[in-house]
């Protein structure tokens, strides 16, 4: 239960955080590519807490993740002083592909 409550509020807060007009910041300027390692980070985090929450296959996990940030994308198309970035969705693919995939090692090894 207290999984499920994590993930909903790292969810909300995510969602939150990328639908915010943000202006730009020196710190983006001086650390190129910052914004995708947020993404990536977000994005894996997401990936661990969509799993310890619900009981759900890692392709089935995968693919509500990869729509998700697909969704994001789009939304901050249509909002102003946003953009919709497809580098950013990778971003946030390879994050959950890293999550999953790291996963997927541990268990292999396990058994």
């Amino acid at each position: 239960m207290i999984a499920r409550a994590i993930f909903l509020s790292l969810l909300v807060a995510i969602t939150f955080a990328f639908l915010w007009q943000v202006p730009s910041h020196e710190a983006s300027r001086m650390l190129p590519h910052a914004d995708k390692w947020v993404h990536f980070t977000a994005f894996f985090l997401l990936s661990f807490t969509l799993h310890k929450a619900f009981d759900l296959s890692g392709k089935v996990a995968i693919a509500l993740l990869l729509i998700y940030g697909c969704a994001i994308e789009v939304i901050q198309y249509y909002i102003p002083g946003r953009g919709s970035d497809v580098m950013d969705w990778l971003a946030d693919a390879a994050g959950v592909v890293a999550y999953f995939s790291l996963l997927w090692i541990f268990r292999k090894r396990r058994h």
